[in-house]
């Protein structure tokens, strides 16, 4: 963890100018070595220079100098929007991570008071205990199980919390593969492919043993209007003239399903279909159907029933949870994965339509290849 008493913006002021060093320095009359350590909050500027900075960059002292009022860590922080400065924290594996919020969904952990580019260190101004940071348990993935798991573990420990990071299954894997998240969350392997997530664990943990816990096993298929007006149907219905389709990321498994489908539809070819609209999760496509954007998308039957749409199953999934086995004792990570047994837990998702958890829970060890 790295500590200042001072943040420095200058950075991103100058790299948004497409400014070098040397010739911010030779605008403001400062040496290039003195710039360098200015940006990295190493060396606090004199006022006459920080005023020189501030003109030079189109800005104000304030935008580029503050200190701040809560301690600032050093972390490595997902990539997010230009503007995103709320941000969850958590330890991975001893290092600080942040990923952006987007929304007002949760309270943030901490404020980025200076960017880095992807992955690369930032700082960040913490707005909670390091402690309370240190327990929080990072999780990716698309299922919404996930924010009721995170919600349980809360409830259950006042010493331990999780952060759902929305991501789709590839995604997911990246960030567990690059130390971003303690745990990731998939749905990859159809009946037809059940070892898909042991493949995907080995290729996001590589040379180390890492575990699978199943969550819940779910449908999923194409979702269409109540009552299917356009009785639309797998097969050559897909290749309808027309058709507005709603799409996932590529690296989402829904979207791998629709690509199958049109494909099998195809012969085998690429499909030419009406893009209408993009989806980022489950829900955006039920709901850019309920709203009638779109005429179909895949997602998950939980989705389609809540927004009281029709459901036509394509595949029956299980989504996993994946980790390290070098984590499975992390206290944190260990309440977290423990929830899964709570009554609590199994008696609210029990009461949702589309979620089968007569395995959830079942845990077993992924071997090096």
């Amino acid at each position: 963890m790295h500590d200042t008493t001072m943040t420095s913006a200058v950075r991103a002021h100058r790299t948004a100018l497409k400014l070098t060093q040397s010739e911010l320095a030779a605008r403001v009359g400062a040496s290039r070595q003195a710039l360098s350590a200015i940006e990295a909050g190493r060396q606090v500027p004199s006022t006459l220079l920080a005023l020189h900075l501030a003109r030079a960059l189109d800005c104000t002292v304030d935008d580029l100098f503050r200190i701040p009022g809560g301690k600032v860590v050093e972390v490595r922080c997902a990539l997010g929007g230009p503007d995103v400065r709320r941000v969850a924290v958590g330890r991975v594996q001893d290092t600080w991570v942040a990923h952006p919020l987007d929304d007002l969904a949760h309270a943030a952990d901490g404020l980025i008071v200076r960017p880095g580019s992807s992955h690369d260190s930032s700082l960040v101004e913490v707005l909670d205990d390091s402690a309370d940071l240190a327990a929080n348990v990072l999780v990716a993935g698309c299922a919404p199980l996930l924010g009721v798991h995170a919600d349980r573990l809360g409830r259950r420990y006042r010493d331990a919390r999780a952060t759902w990071i929305h991501a789709n299954s590839s995604k997911a894997l990246r960030l567990l593969a690059d130390g971003l998240v303690h745990i990731a969350g998939v749905h990859m392997a159809a009946s037809d492919d059940p070892e898909a997530h042991e493949r995907a664990a080995r290729r996001a943990v590589p040379g180390e043993r890492s575990v699978l816990v199943n969550l819940a096993r779910w449908r999923q298929g194409l979702v269409v209007a109540r009552g299917n007006p356009l009785d639309i149907r797998v097969g050559a219905d897909l290749l309808r003239p027309g058709l507005r389709f709603a799409m996932r990321d590529a690296g989402a498994a829904a979207q791998h399903l629709l690509d199958r489908e049109l494909r099998s539809a195809c012969g085998g070819r690429e499909a030419n279909v009406t893009t209408r609209a993009h989806a980022s999760n489950h829900a955006e496509v039920a709901a850019l159907v309920h709203w009638n954007v779109v005429d179909v998308g895949v997602a998950i039957e939980s989705a389609a029933l809540d927004h009281g749409l029709d459901f036509i199953p394509l595949s029956e999934e299980r989504f996993d949870l994946v980790l390290p086995e070098s984590l499975i004792d992390h206290e944190p990570v260990a309440r977290f994965l423990g929830v899964i047994d709570e009554p609590a837990f199994r008696a609210e998702v029990g009461g949702l339509p589309g979620y089968d958890l007569s395995l959830a829970g079942h845990a077993s060890t992924v071997e090096l290849a």
